[in-house]
């Protein structure tokens, strides 16, 4: 035996994938046709190939010329903008946005409303953050990391309002509360990291207490899927983003205890193929 493979306790689909790749599926069924999607319906590129391999089409962009089928807005959201230009469309429309997600643009709407200046924290090209930046009046502050608080020019006493991308590092963010707290008197801070993310990266944490290497699987575009592999390295652990098992050369890797988690919108089968690899080049699974 070369070592136990222990998977984490949580991991995989969280519910607004499990919506909004539902969304797609039903729509493949029963249409109409054709279906569009506007940008990945989630960050896994096996979820995005299974559904074109099924005909459902993907775009960055509205196309006026569109006619009949059904549209559906991806997971991560859109601007006010894109949604209002998709209604006017002889289109079917679908909005596959997590709630969670549609929840943060209320939320920077209402801060906005009461004269606060809104502070993202978040990736600046993420979708997610493109969609809540497209829904306020006046462009926000995103915050990507302390360099960007540093140069932040608004007064101490600002009315302020923190929301945050929903797969990022809780511990990240906890760490950036804390310096906007202590640079600015009245901010009012909202962590919009779901569940789903943040018990990810607490089980992450449990396997690496006890794996010295980690295997997290899902697509480099996954930003919480990134996240779990530098939560697992945080820990001290080696930690190794995979997108399937084809990635995988059992034999080139030592022999230890290996945690194999995924990311949100990873597909189960995807996890237990890199599982199954495993096990059968000499890794025992646990149960």
């Amino acid at each position: 035996m070369r070592g136990r493979v222990f998977i984490a306790s949580e991991h995989g689909f969280c519910f607004g994938v499990n919506h909004a790749v539902g969304m797609v599926e039903k729509a493949v069924r029963i249409g109409p046709r054709p279906v569009r999607v506007l940008h990945e319906i989630v960050h896994n590129e096996y979820v995005v190939d299974s559904f074109r391999k099924r005909g459902v089409e993907f775009f960055e962009e509205l196309d006026p010329s569109w006619r009949g089928g059904t549209l559906i807005f991806s997971a991560h959201g859109v601007s006010r903008a894109i949604e209002e230009a998709a209604r006017k469309m002889n289109v079917t429309l679908l909005d596959a946005t997590c709630p969670l997600v549609k929840k943060m643009h209320a939320r920077a709407a209402e801060f906005e409303s009461e004269g606060r200046t809104v502070i993202l924290i978040g990736k600046r090209s993420h979708r997610e953050i493109e969609g809540v930046i497209g829904r306020l009046r006046k462009t926000p502050v995103v915050v990507e990391n302390r360099a960007d608080i540093d140069r932040i020019q608004l007064p101490s006493d600002a009315p302020l309002a923190c929301l945050t991308q929903t797969t990022l590092s809780v511990d990240d963010c906890a760490e950036l509360f804390a310096v906007l707290k202590a640079r600015f008197s009245d901010i009012e801070i909202k962590s919009g990291i779901c569940v789903a993310t943040s018990d990810r990266q607490r089980a992450v944490k449990e396997l690496a207490a006890r794996c010295p290497l980690i295997l997290v699987i899902g697509s480099c575009n996954s930003s919480n899927s990134r996240k779990l592999r530098d939560v697992a390295e945080s820990c001290g652990a080696r930690a190794r983003l995979i997108a399937s098992a084809d990635e995988l050369k059992p034999a080139e890797l030592p022999d230890v205890d290996i945690g194999v988690t995924s990311g949100a919108s990873a597909p189960e089968y995807l996890l237990q193929q890199v599982v199954d690899k495993l096990t059968g080049a000499g890794w025992e699974k646990t149960k």
